[in-house]
């Protein structure tokens, strides 16, 4: 279906609205930030907001759903049986990796999420929990089908490693979104994958 100009329009501009509502989300708090503040720095109107949510809380659900649907899109490449040599897989790992992590409005998202989560609606935690869900479900299968194709060794069990792995990734990037910037998340990052894959490859 051909999408119109004023569309696109609309389009765009929902997407700066929701730019500007990250940026405030993540420096002051969602509870903090008030619906002028937003309104000010995207300069429109209150009209032109309505247009677009239904007020605050929708324009935060609409963040969280479109950055877990692309961070899902994202991470759903990583699959440890791809018939691929090893170490193709893990130069992979570390690229998306690397696109996620120097991503200005991944670290803000991720701020809002972590550091706000308890304070969040609990429809917006069940989002949150079943994103974690999904990745962690997604991951036991690639390592179980793995498994059969004689990669990853037999005596682990797909789930559990998984929990393991999503677990460790978490806690890295909490600690650096949310409590210390200097953290060289990279590295970490590189150093949890170099432990799980040498860990987990049957050589």
């Amino acid at each position: 279906m051909k999408i119109t100009k004023k569309r696109k329009d609309g389009l765009k501009r929902q997407s700066q609205i929701m730019h500007v509502a990250l940026e405030l989300f993540s420096t002051k708090g969602y509870h903090n930030t008030k619906l002028d503040e937003i309104l000010k720095k995207a300069g429109i109107a209150k009209g032109t907001f309505y247009l677009h949510f239904n007020g605050k809380d929708d324009l935060l659900h609409m963040i969280v759903d479109s950055h877990l649907e692309e961070m899902y899109r994202v991470i759903s490449v990583l699959d440890i049986s791809m018939d691929k040599p090893i170490e193709d897989i893990s130069s992979l790992y570390i690229t998306i990796a690397q696109k996620l992590i120097n991503d200005k409005k991944f670290k803000m998202f991720v701020r809002i999420m972590l550091k706000e989560a308890i304070g969040l609606d609990k429809a917006l935690l069940q989002k949150l929990n079943n994103f974690y869900n999904k990745i962690i479900t997604m991951s036991a299968e690639y390592i179980a089908k793995a498994q059969q194709k004689g990669r990853v060794i037999s005596s682990i069990d797909p789930l559990l490693t998984s929990l393991c792995i999503v677990g460790s990734i978490k806690e890295l990037v909490f600690q650096w979104a949310v409590n210390d910037d200097s953290l060289d998340i990279e590295k970490g990052i590189l150093t949890a994958m170099t432990v799980y894959f040498r860990g987990m490859i049957n050589n």
